[in-house]
């Protein structure tokens, strides 16, 4: 088992966000938690990565209690891929340089990388269709492409967990569509555990065959996702 969650509550300034939340994802799998706006799934995200702390229960990863003490160790091992990265248009790094962030997160902020991290950038890089722009400034790119380097910058990282955070909710329809084939395809490459989360039913990759839906904060249906589909859930279509 790669994640498992035990009775999660969470609280920010005063309100309840999370209440009770419990799930596990195993090896190999795709989930997709679903839930309107509002309904917890972008804190649940930061709370397996450390960032929001719970108020009750537990969070295992890796067979490792998520603390303030071992929430560094356990990110060097956990891809993230944000719902929106503010950037500077001007600002100069390359793709390459944006990319190879996610080798510095797994060997460690400060060290050196090597010629194996440089490929491995390389080789994350041509795995997302990305290998021409290489050389590129980032803000350069087109709203579709800056989302591919993201998820090449989190794929270098060689995750063990990818935790994604409505990855194609803010594209155009064709780099919607053309996200959404992307994960597919390297899931079935590299068979990394999932975790995404939308608000959208139309952003659900192929290959995603579970659903979660969290409705102010509780998990509502944990499932197939042919079964929720069956259930009259309502989320949004947009």
């Amino acid at each position: 088992m790669i994640l498992n969650i035990s009775n999660l509550t969470v609280y920010l300034q005063g309100r309840c966000i999370l209440q009770n939340v419990a799930l596990d994802i195993n090896r190999g799998e795709f989930v997709a938690v679903l839930g309107d706006n509002g309904a917890g799934k972008t804190t649940l995200l930061r709370s397996i990565l450390g960032l929001v702390p719970g108020t009750s229960g537990i969070i295992c990863i890796f067979g490792q209690i998520v603390s303030w003490h071992t929430r560094q160790a356990l990110r060097r091992r956990i891809g993230y891929v944000p719902q929106i990265l503010p950037f500077d248009a001007s600002m100069p790094m390359s793709v390459r340089e944006v990319i190879a962030i996610g080798r510095s997160a797994r060997v460690g902020l400060g060290r050196r990388l090597g010629s194996n991290d440089w490929r491995l950038v390389e080789q994350a890089a041509a795995d997302t269709e990305l290998a021409q722009l290489l050389d590129r400034p980032i803000g350069q790119l087109s709203g579709g492409e800056r989302q591919k380097v993201q998820i090449a910058r989190a794929l270098c990282q060689q995750p063990d967990l990818l935790l994604l955070d409505e990855p194609a909710s803010h594209l155009d329809p064709a780099a919607h569509q053309d996200c959404l084939k992307l994960l597919d395809r390297l899931h079935l490459q590299y068979h990394p555990p999932i975790l995404m989360v939308t608000h959208n039913v139309s952003a659900i990759p192929v290959n995603c065959r579970r659903a979660i839906v969290l409705e102010a904060g509780r998990i509502r249906f944990d499932g197939s996702l042919n079964e929720w589909r069956c259930s009259g859930f309502p989320l949004s279509r947009e």
